[in-house]
């Protein structure tokens, strides 16, 4: 039995247990790691802890607030390049994956729950009085649409077709 054959089929934890500082040098095939950062943002009353890949592409992420710190189990949320990855892995794994039959109804349908989604913001900002909660509302809401609008931007103006933004 080879040395890596020892970690085969083991938990990264276990691996690591097994490997000890030989970890990085050992192939554990069929594991994948992808090297990256963690980055951590000021976000109004919390932080935004993100992983991002060695491109600083955005794999997943999490808002951490003094009342979710203790938390196990908590949302976090999966971005596409991550997706990607998990895609890869359920292919070479033999794992059934979604199909798109019609990306242009897909595409649409993608954009029509944006403008809903935008729409019931714009609804949560109309309000007869602003108050403080209303203003770090809006605060929140702007930073969150900022970052969120200069992901589709980058995301969008690597297609092959796209038009510039105006």
């Amino acid at each position: 039995m080879s040395a890596d054959q020892d970690l085969f089929g083991k938990t990264y934890d276990q691996q690591v247990k097994i490997a000890g500082d030989e970890i990085h040098n050992r192939d554990i095939s069929p594991n994948r790691r992808i090297s990256g950062e963690i980055v951590f943002e000021p976000l109004g009353k919390g932080v935004r802890v993100t992983a991002r890949d060695n491109e600083h592409r955005v794999l997943w992420g999490y808002v951490g607030a003094k009342e979710t710190v203790r938390e196990i189990h908590c949302l976090v949320a999966v971005y596409d390049v991550l997706q990607g990855v998990l895609k890869e892995e359920l292919e070479k794994n033999g794992l059934i994956q979604k199909t798109i039959e019609d990306p242009i109804r897909e595409a649409n349908s993608a954009i029509d729950q944006i403008e809903k989604t935008i729409k019931w913001i714009r609804d949560s900002l109309d309000v007869k009085q602003v108050t403080e909660a209303t203003s770090e509302r809006a605060q929140m809401v702007a930073q969150i649409l900022n970052d969120a609008n200069r992901q589709i931007t980058l995301e969008a103006s690597s297609l092959k077709g796209m038009k510039s933004k105006v």
